[in-house]
């Protein structure tokens, strides 16, 4: 028998191409990957003509002219003007029954009236606010909101409305034992009431804005049942009204020269402009901000959401990482004059030889800006030391000033170009700088977020 020994042939390496492609392929991916996460990025910013502000919102505390009106008798009271509305002096304001007999009277008139559009024009301004402001964690605006739609048809149904229910009783025969009060003095009537009516401004203390959140607010309504001696309503006899503030140290140094300030209420966004008096009550400083604009409009306010607008401006909204600063050379104007094939803004450069002869060259400023009659130019086109002429007289005159300048890098073109700016004003992450500083930025124009990691006259990829 023989033995067969097989031996296991082995295939020389042959590498099959799309392994070897596919691999290639990986590593450049890879490598492009590295190189991009290594590579310093530049961020850049289009600016925009906008507007800022920062002002923090604070709680202040409504003063007004105000007189509660206390009930003379106990029974069923029922309204004869809106809430908000003026009423003069010796007109009927309530009535009290003991029976609700009025009530049912009083349904009978309010039947007869019909509906303009005005009166819809009205409602539908009232359903538009609260739509418009509606906060679903503020239970109180539902019921403000219930309110004022129910006062907005109250005003609708009820001029004259005393005079005519006198009217409907004369020709009805109807008798009904009520008791009328007047009004003691003129004024504008509210329906809300919470205990505040009789503060004054020498009773204002820090320990009052603590308890802002716990004020309770009673409205009243017509056919409810009161008792003798309750607050029915109350007048209020002065448009004139006041908006008091607590200050913090850096707000009391804020307003310390100020006879003025402008208020935005954050309920609704209206801003207007108060008297600003510092008071102290207390040792503690208070803001009294007064008005008399909008009474009306807060009439069922106590506490009240507002910002102080100190600290806004308009302008060029940049980031304050794009702020460079840079040395530049000052040039007086009156030395700059237009030459050039393109009558570039520029000055005449002298140059001296060694036997004392002197020549002029024509050097244009390019990039320049202009502020408070001074050129301001890059040291690589002229620096302090250089020697122009002027052009009025053609007597040499040496520059000698520079200044430390702020600006940012402008990347318009693709190439970073430096561009001067003047702040009006910054906060913690933007800064508004003046629209028409000369050689400054322009709106939609492109900087550089981080100029940091770039170099002036480098060209952005």
């Amino acid at each position: 028998m023989s033995n067969n020994k097989i031996v296991k042939y082995k295939k020389p390496f042959q590498p099959k191409v799309a392994t070897m492609i596919l691999l290639i392929i990986i590593v450049y991916v890879a490598v492009i990957a590295w190189n991009y996460i290594k590579k310093e990025h530049i961020s850049i910013y289009e600016v925009n003509e906008t507007s800022i502000a920062d002002d923090s919102t604070i709680s202040g505390f409504i003063l007004r002219d105000e007189k509660v009106i206390y009930s003379e008798e106990s029974g069923y009271v029922n309204f004869y003007h809106a809430d908000q509305s003026k009423v003069g002096k010796n007109e009927v304001i309530y009535t009290i029954d003991d029976n609700g007999s009025i009530s049912e009277l009083l349904n009978d008139v309010e039947t007869e009236t019909s509906t303009t559009k005005d009166d819809i024009a009205k409602m539908r301004e009232v359903i538009g606010d609260f739509y418009t402001n509606f906060n679903p964690s503020a239970y109180s605006d539902v019921k403000d909101f219930h309110y004022n739609v129910e006062n907005t048809i109250f005003e609708q149904s009820r001029d004259n409305l005393y005079s005519d229910l006198k009217k409907q009783m004369s020709e009805n025969n109807v008798k009904s034992d009520f008791s009328k009060f007047r009004a003691q003095t003129s004024g504008i009537i509210s329906y809300s009431i919470d205990g505040f009516e009789e503060t004054t401004l020498d009773m204002i203390s820090t320990e009052l804005f603590q308890n802002a959140a716990s004020v309770e607010r009673k409205q009243l309504s017509s056919s409810e049942h009161i008792e003798k001696k309750v607050p029915v309503c109350k007048l209020v006899t002065n448009e004139d009204w006041k908006i008091v503030v607590p200050l913090s140290e850096g707000l009391s140094t804020k307003l310390r020269d100020l006879t003025t300030v402008r208020v935005t209420i954050k309920k609704d966004n209206v801003s207007f402009n108060t008297a600003l008096e510092i008071q102290n009550n207390g040792g503690n400083e208070f803001a009294v901000l007064s008005t008399s604009r909008f009474m009306g409009r807060y009439l069922n306010d106590r506490f009240i959401d507002i910002e102080l607008n100190l600290n806004a401006a308009n302008g060029f909204k940049i980031p304050n990482s794009s702020i460079i600063s840079k040395e530049m050379t000052l040039v007086p104007e009156n030395l700059v004059s237009a030459g050039g094939d393109n009558a570039e803004k520029g000055v005449l450069l002298l140059t001296y030889k060694k036997d004392g002869s002197s020549s002029k060259k024509f050097v244009s400023l390019k990039d320049f800006s202009v502020t408070d009659g001074s050129y301001f130019v890059d040291q690589s086109v002229l620096k302090p030391g250089d020697t122009i002429s002027n052009p009025s007289n053609n007597q040499a005159y040496t520059l000698q000033s520079a200044a430390k300048v702020e600006g940012v890098y402008c990347v318009n073109t693709g190439y970073c170009q430096f561009k001067k700016i003047e702040k009006k004003y910054e906060n913690n992450e933007y800064t508004i700088i003046a629209p028409d500083t000369r050689g400054g930025i322009s709106n939609y124009d492109h900087i550089v977020v981080n100029p940091d990691k770039i170099n002036e006259n480098d060209f952005v990829e």
